[in-house]
């Protein structure tokens, strides 16, 4: 075996290190090419304290669902859907609501279809009560049989849904599904 003398040994490495400068480049370009085009938004469920008819005192529990542009394009965001299943085997079911219908939080929510350029933020609010007081509230999460409630609400979620067909879903963290859990079985801490 030859030995080789210093600049023969790096050169023998220049064609695989200019091959991977030449690929590095390129997803650098397209990546910075398509960056601009995606629709980036950040949402998440949680749950507000708001102030109610006096101004000074936060008296009033509601959900929040919260969501911002975080990307360069403007996302026109035209509803927000539910996605549960009946029960573990069923079907996937999609739900609505209008919380700007809702005449204690009609002023706070973001009208439908909300236009967010980068930064801008938008949100809707239900009451604390909202899945105890809806009609037929055991066709959504608060089932008559505790076994169902409880996967419907360990398994539910929220997508936004824009304006060029592109869901994104919401987050929502174990602590809040623990909440509404304990609402469901009257053992919760915060005020319906």
């Amino acid at each position: 075996m030859e030995s080789c003398n210093t600049w023969q040994c790096v050169n023998s490495f220049a064609p695989w290190i200019a091959a991977f400068g030449n690929i590095t480049i390129s997803g650098l370009a397209y990546w910075l090419s398509v960056r601009d085009k995606v629709i980036r938004v950040d949402s998440r469920l949680s749950i507000a304290q708001l102030a109610g008819n006096d101004p000074t005192t936060l008296n009033r529990w509601a959900y929040q669902i919260s969501f911002i542009n975080i990307g360069a394009r403007p996302v026109t965001i035209t509803y927000f859907e539910w996605h549960h299943k009946s029960h573990p085997f069923g079907r996937l079911q999609r739900k609505m609501t209008f919380p700007h219908m809702d005449q204690r939080f009609s002023l706070l929510c973001t009208k439908f279809p909300a236009k967010l350029t980068d930064g801008e933020q938008g949100q809707v609010f239900h009451p604390i009560d909202f899945f105890k007081s809806m009609d037929k509230s055991a066709d959504f999460l608060f089932a008559e049989n505790a076994f169902i409630a409880f996967y419907r609400i360990s398994t539910f979620n929220i997508f936004l849904t824009t304006s060029v067909g592109k869901t994104k879903k919401v987050k929502i963290t174990r602590g809040l599904r623990n909440e509404i859990w304990k609402q469901y079985k009257g053992i919760s801490t915060i005020p319906v």
